[in-house]
């Protein structure tokens, strides 16, 4: 069976398998825990039906003394102390044979010697049990976080490999509520599988073994009602899995508005939306309330139907118990229907909370299936087995014929195109015309879904993704930082570097000049996304992480269109130190910046209309003429 086709249960459960070793080992602890809990219970009998009426009866005049008879006797007494008597049991106004009994193992050991080995015992199940208990728990938390690391794990190098594609059709806020919200509830319920379920499933064998040993008849009367139980947790299961996958989903649509809030915070404070935001929020937040109380409601309901039934069951068994024990049928004496009935709450209230993690998992399947829909989906394509790989750019990049739609309607239509190595080349167009798309081509975001890509006769399909990023390096519109230090954003392209050559690539970008404003210098924390620097200033620190990559292709992407004349006079100094001696596709919107490229490649409606340097360009009518001139206000 493929992975796919297994039931998330089940998956979940395989990331268990390298811990558990740690997990036997907690479960091993459980089962004595819980096999010391019965056994103090089970002492209640020897207690009852032996050492008390001996204790309590004369003989020759006296009654027995229950002193201390010396450490030797009560080891030596130990293992036949809770071996019992039957004791006839007279109650005023009932009359009965006493039943016929077979004489007890410990039978003829003095009233004192059971009474302190019955303690000994008690002392030693004492001591056994906070041992077991910590070793219970710490060796099923310590397996459970490790599986949460390696859920999260998974999912983070799942999101990575995913396609752009994939990351631009997908809403942030679903996808944190996968990655974040529904691995801890996937996490939960195998938390509650391996840990509340088994623990529980292993007292409640244990309990069933001692009640049967106490009383195999009372025992078979109470599992009649292991029936309604089952059907009674499985029917609430089915509407608690379906109204908790609902619930989630509205958990992602809550963390997506929050996204957007938290993203536009400057667009919603200018046009004073704040109260709109506000309402909607409430909205969304009161829907997921209401989702959620439907799942505790079915949470609820299916725990007081269990509760209901286990009490009642409880009573009519302790009722039953009461007759069989004044009539002596089978053998039941006091101390056994007082043992039975201490086991039988204590796995009453086992089985409470058996239920009660059985319906939580219900509650959290959805949630790993959401999980394991986003660990499922398609990663990037793997390179071929005879992917070759390159060092640089020696002839030329040839597009030829390539086509592409992100739906029905094509965005670049048989371009054809060849930058020569070391060539600056410039592609200018109308918003929409394919200028973007072609680069996320030649980086092989997406594929091409007619013609090919070449890099010195060698198709992109056969060149080593990895080889083929090495040699590119971007800088875009929208300059990214990471929530660190300068330097560490300038180092990001060439982790290696050293602090020298970071400085000198942050010289060369014009970075120093801003440098003694920051109060760390290089190492001054630049806040998330670089909130701490202006436009300009950010623009200037990706330059210099591209420059310290030293890409064999550089891709400038409408790298100074949002920056004053100030901030583009300084970008576009730094622009020029990066062209030199390298292949450059730059994307312009202000087409002052492209007038000295090797050529100008002008697409529209995604598809080459001109090429030509600037001066052939004006010379002769067309789109990139009129475009100048209206940018110019002149004849350009």
């Amino acid at each position: 069976m493929s992975e796919r086709a297994r039931s998330p249960l089940a998956r979940l459960t395989g990331y268990v398998r390298p811990y558990l070793l740690v997990l036997l080992l907690g479960l091993a602890c459980t089962t004595v825990y819980s096999g010391a809990r019965m056994g103090r219970t089970y002492l209640l009998k020897p207690l009852l039906d032996d050492v008390l009426p001996a204790a309590s009866t004369p003989v020759d005049g006296a009654r027995p003394s229950l002193a201390w008879p010396g450490l030797a006797r009560v080891v030596a007494a130990l293992p036949r102390v809770v071996a019992t008597d039957s004791v006839e049991l007279t109650l005023p106004g009932v009359t009965r044979a006493p039943a016929a009994a077979a004489p007890a193992a410990g039978s003829g050991l003095p009233p004192a010697d059971r009474f302190w080995g019955l303690l000994l015992a008690g002392l030693l199940i004492v001591a056994v049990l906070p041992v077991a208990h910590f070793g219970q728990n710490y060796f099923s938390e310590w397996a459970m976080g490790r599986v949460l690391i390696d859920l999260q794990q998974n999912m983070a190098t799942q999101l990575l490999a995913l396609p752009l594609a994939r990351h631009q059709d997908m809403r942030r806020g679903d996808a944190l509520t996968r990655t974040l919200s529904d691995s801890m509830v996937a996490h939960g319920a195998l938390r509650a599988l391996l840990g509340d379920v088994l623990e529980s499933g292993i007292a409640i064998v244990v309990s069933v073994a001692t009640l049967l040993l106490i009383s195999w008849q009372l025992t078979l009367a109470t599992l009649l009602i292991a029936p309604a139980l089952a059907g009674v947790v499985a029917w609430f299961g089915r509407r608690i899995r379906h109204r908790a996958r609902r619930r989630q989903e509205t958990v992602g649509e809550v963390t997506q508005r929050l996204v957007g809030i938290l993203s536009g915070i400057k667009v919603i404070k200018a046009f004073r939306a704040e109260r709109d935001e506000e309402r909607a929020f409430a909205t969304d937040n009161r829907r997921l309330f209401e989702r959620s109380m439907k799942v505790v409601k079915s949470r609820v309901w299916s725990k007081s139907a269990v509760e209901g039934l286990t009490n009642v069951a409880g009573l009519a068994v302790l009722g039953v118990g009461m007759l069989l024990a004044i009539d002596g049928r089978f053998g039941l004496t006091p101390g056994s229907l007082a043992a039975f009935v201490t086991v039988m709450l204590t796995s009453q209230r086992t089985a409470r909370d058996l239920t009660k993690s059985w319906t939580q998992i219900q509650d959290a399947l959805p949630s790993a299936e959401r999980f394991f829909e986003l660990l499922d989906a398609p990663r990037e394509p793997a390179d071929p087995p005879d992917a070759v790989r390159i060092d640089g750019i020696r002839d030329a990049i040839r597009i030829s014929k390539v086509s592409f739609s992100y739906g029905r309607e094509p965005v670049l239509r048989d371009v054809s195109l060849t930058i020569r190595a070391g060539e600056v080349v410039a592609l200018v167009g109308r918003t929409g015309s394919g200028k973007t798309t072609l680069a996320d081509l030649l980086l092989r975001f997406f594929e091409p879904q007619a013609g090919t890509i070449e890099i010195d006769g060698v198709d992109l399909r056969h060149i080593a993704r990895d080889s083929l990023l090495a040699q590119v390096a971007v800088v875009a519109q929208e300059p990214f930082l990471f929530a660190g230090t300068l330097r560490d954003n300038i180092r990001y392209g060439r982790p290696g570097a050293s602090d020298a050559e970071v400085e000198a690539a942050a010289r060369t970008a014009h970075v120093d000049e801003f440098i003694t404003s920051l109060p760390q210098g290089y190492d001054t924390v630049i806040g998330d996304a670089g909130a701490k620097l202006s436009g300009g200033q950010r623009q200037r620190v990706t330059i210099a992480r591209a420059l310290l990559k030293n890409p064999a292709l550089l891709i400038f992407d409408e790298a100074t269109s949002a920056l004053d004349a100030q901030s583009e006079r300084l970008v576009q100094q730094a622009i020029d130190r990066l062209l030199e001696g390298r292949t450059v596709l730059v994307i312009a919107h202000r087409l002052s910046t492209v007038r000295h490229a090797d050529r100008i490649v002008v697409l529209e409606h995604g598809a080459v209309s001109q090429v030509g340097s600037h001066d052939e360009l004006m010379q002769q009518p067309g789109l990139y003429r009129d475009l100048v001139r209206i940018q110019s206000g002149g004849p350009g």
